[in-house]
């Protein structure tokens, strides 16, 4: 127990620092925006109570925020992705069937499984984030192309980190 709170917290610690530092200048091509330390809340233990996960998932965003002087974006977008995670997570990484998950991952999981939870995560973590960003419908087509653009950048980038990283931290 006390190792997985290490690493959830190291986990965090590191995604944010790499969202801050390098993900948040890496505006591509006007359209996509990588969002890589949702990949933290996403691999939060299933058993962990829904407050504390609403709490951490409040947290990362805010952190976000403070650093990108952005009112509140990524602090709604996250903390709503982690109340989607708590109704639907489960459901989504074990197909209804009795299986125990303590983290989940890409070896906890059959990876079509994983994949399938990351990409519907960050569809709907991006569709929270643009909505808010454009605040209307003036330029629609540029929102649903950034919303779904950002979503698959995040998803290859969140299954690369789960395949760079060696079995036994996962």
């Amino acid at each position: 127990m006390k190792n997985l709170a290490v690493a959830n917290t190291l986990r965090f610690v590191v995604l944010i620092l790499i969202q801050i530092l390098l993900l948040n200048y890496a505006y591509m091509g006007g359209y996509m925006l990588p969002f890589i330390y949702i990949l933290a809340v996403l691999m939060l233990p299933t058993g962990m109570g829904k407050v504390p996960m609403l709490l951490a998932a409040f947290a990362a965003g805010l952190t976000v925020d403070m650093f990108c002087n952005i009112p509140g974006f990524h602090t709604f977008s996250c903390t709503l992705l982690a109340f989607v995670r708590i109704l639907m997570g489960n459901k989504m990484l074990t197909r209804g069937e009795p299986i125990e998950i303590d983290v989940p991952s890409i070896h906890s999981v059959p990876f079509q499984q994983f994949a399938g939870y990351l990409f519907v995560m960050s569809m709907v973590y991006s569709v929270a984030y643009f909505l808010l960003e454009a605040f209307s419908f003036g330029n629609f087509w540029w929102m649903v192309l950034s919303m779904v653009l950002s979503a698959l950048v995040t998803w290859a980038l969140m299954l690369i980190c789960q395949l760079l990283l060696p079995k036994k931290q996962r």
